[in-house]
């Protein structure tokens, strides 16, 4: 029987997969979380064998949780479930490890043989998700085609969550300066005048 631990801010979401995955042979589902956070208080002593993690969550997002998890837990399989169809987030979520990703449309069937194929050693990329790998790295190839930075994307996020220089600087331990440079950078790159710009570019390109 494979021990399954879901997390998930949405109460009716956790529920409902709860009770699909109940009827599986092979999976119990032994503990449902509304957040990372919540997660991270009872994983030392979790029984359990893989995680199924949204990405957007408060508190913490599932990528960051991801990390925090297998410091702690190397033994624990992550599979992420998202709504997000963005090569940005799946790349993020392979860098961190993650076994899986599946989006919330997907069937109970395909939820549980992606459980499975990870407990058995192989690791499960919906058709979709490989799709919008594939298709992302042939937008490098357009001459139009914007590749922002690692430290790039995480100032826009910041900038998203309405953050100033100073704030951003803090938060990163870099000088108000470089913070300012990042910025003044990204509106450049984005062709975007503002903050309120660079959050719709954000929104448009799948950052947040």
């Amino acid at each position: 029987m494979i021990k399954v631990a879901i997390v998930d801010d949405h109460k009716l979401f956790r529920q409902g997969l709860g009770v699909m995955l109940a009827a599986k042979d092979t999976i119990q589902v032994v503990e449902k979380y509304e957040s990372a956070v919540q997660l991270l208080k009872y994983v030392q002593h979790l029984d359990v064998d893989l995680i199924l993690m949204d990405i957007d969550m408060p508190g913490m997002d599932g990528i960051s949780a991801t990390t925090e998890v297998l410091k702690i837990r190397p033994d624990i399989k992550v599979v992420i479930l998202s709504m997000h169809l963005n090569s940005v987030k799946i790349q993020e979520a392979i860098a961190v490890k993650v076994k899986g990703y599946l989006l919330k449309t997907s069937s109970d069937v395909e939820v549980a043989e992606a459980i499975e194929s990870v407990m058995n050693g192989t690791d499960y990329f919906s058709k979709e998700a490989q799709a919008e790998l594939i298709e992302s790295y042939r937008r490098k190839d357009d001459p139009d085609y914007l590749e922002l930075t690692k430290r790039e994307i995480d100032i826009l996020r910041l900038v998203c969550e309405e953050m100033n220089s100073q704030e951003i600087a803090d938060k990163l331990f870099i000088s108000k300066h470089t913070a300012e440079t990042h910025r003044r950078n990204l509106l450049s790159k984005t062709g975007c005048k503002n903050s309120v710009g660079l959050v719709r570019y954000a929104m448009d390109h799948g950052f947040i």
